[in-house]
């Protein structure tokens, strides 16, 4: 993004952040690559977000298009929460990228949800959000790698 460099360096808070919710998308991403991914041609296991769709045609495309398709579309989530969790976890405009690709994820399928699941996303969106606050300019293993003195002991912060 064009304005980063006039954001300030995120400090040691803002990467245990960034941190956490970068390995919150990985982790995301284990868990549907190996429970939910699995089970996708379980009768039911998607069936009630059609259900909490807030209008009728959403309910209906979910039902007619993206269930009978559940296992591409869990494969497809997956891959996006790689690629979020990596890109948010790495270092410059990459992390805004992840940042702005989670927000737009978090954002777009509000209306697919039940109507409980928007307050959790609008703050999901708050929480990741204040990431474009700050510039990140090391990715979370290289600052990891640093408080590990680089040789796997510990040592103080500066």
């Amino acid at each position: 993004m064009t304005f980063a460099p006039q954001r300030r360096l995120g400090g040691p808070t803002w990467n245990v952040w960034r941190g956490f919710i970068g390995t919150f998308y990985l982790a995301a991403a284990v868990f549907n690559l190996t429970y939910t991914l699995p089970r996708t041609n379980e009768a039911g296991l998607l069936d009630g977000y059609a259900e909490g769709a807030w209008f009728g045609f959403l309910e209906r495309f979910m039902s007619e298009v993206l269930m009978p398709n559940d296992t591409l579309l869990m494969a497809a989530v997956i891959v996006f929460e790689v690629v979020v969790g990596w890109a948010i976890l790495s270092a410059g405009d990459r992390v805004d990228l992840g940042v702005v690709l989670s927000l737009g994820w978090v954002v777009a399928i509000l209306p697919f949800l039940a109507w409980p699941y928007l307050l959790t996303n609008l703050a999901l969106v708050a929480m990741q959000g204040v990431l474009l606050f700050r510039r990140f300019d090391k990715p979370i293993w290289t600052l990891l790698g640093d408080a590990l003195g680089g040789d796997g002991r510990p040592h103080a912060i500066h």
